[in-house]
């Protein structure tokens, strides 16, 4: 099996595509645009990508290429995140800082404690930094990295556990063309965009979830990328679409809304 994932070698998605199948081929992606773009084009059977950040919150990315590609989520994994302060040289020397700016948002506290005129670079992906790093080898440069990062690249580490809180964790999801079987403990993702505007539109169109003894276990709001306040709405609700409660909700919010179905998997919390 091939799995694209977001790279370069040692990223945390590369971590997670490994913990899925630690006997794939992992291919190596610069962004998550081009790992769906990956198994689109069949040079993946999967793509591997980060969805949800328990302190920096949902990857945008993620689901503007699950609106944009017609792919299914067939599977979820968690993997704890642990980020560390890499290069050559020592803290009070550091003049810049590379990392990714999911990164960034996790390390804010560490960041204004320690490194408060630390020029900012954002990188694709924290081995991305890691490799900068490796490559310039000066001691007023600096990355955020994983420990398997820092090993392959072999930095330095100055200071390790650097992200805010130690319950870091990121939620990745596998995609691919398949569907996934139910297993009973599933989850069904979908989007939906409102036909009409109207006062209680959103309260009526969850009601028929509740109604049905649905729990929802996220929604968020993205712009739907038309005119300005029209947005769409990311639902993750527990159980599968081939269950009859699910269906039926599913199946009369349909008739007020365009619904698109992301897929129904087995739920990893």
């Amino acid at each position: 099996m091939k799995i694209a994932v977001l790279g370069p070698k040692g990223s945390f998605s590369h971590q997670a595509g490994l913990k899925h199948n630690p006997h794939a081929e992992i291919v190596f992606r610069n962004t998550i645009w081009y790992v769906f773009e990956a198994v689109k084009n069949m040079e993946a059977d999967i793509g591997i990508v980060p969805i949800e950040n328990s302190l920096s919150g949902t990857i945008s990315a993620t689901l503007d290429a699950l609106t944009d590609f017609d792919f299914n989520i067939i599977d979820e994994l968690l993997l704890p995140i642990k980020h560390n302060l890499a290069g050559a040289g020592r803290i009070e020397q550091i003049k810049v800082v590379y990392a990714h700016p999911q990164t960034l948002s996790q390390c804010e506290k560490f960041i204004r404690k320690y490194l408060p005129d630390a020029e900012i670079i954002r990188t694709s992906s924290n081995s991305k930094s890691a490799e900068i790093i490796a490559k310039k080898h000066e001691k007023n440069k600096a990355a955020i990295v994983s420990q398997e990062a820092a090993e392959i690249y072999n930095l330095n580490i100055i200071k390790k556990n650097i992200q805010d809180s130690p319950y870091n964790v990121t939620r990745f999801v596998a995609v691919g063309a398949d569907k996934a079987k139910m297993t009973g403990k599933d989850r069904t993702s979908i989007s939906i965009y409102p036909q009409v505007d109207k006062p209680g539109l959103l309260y009526n169109l969850l009601g028929e979830f509740a109604n049905n003894r649905i729990n929802l276990t996220k929604i968020e709001s993205r712009p739907s990328k038309g005119k300005l306040g029209d947005y769409l709405f990311f639902i993750d609700l527990e159980g599968h679409i081939d269950d009859e409660n699910v269906r039926e909700a599913i199946d009369t919010v349909r008739k007020v809304a365009i619904v698109k179905m992301l897929g129904s998997y087995p739920r990893a919390y």
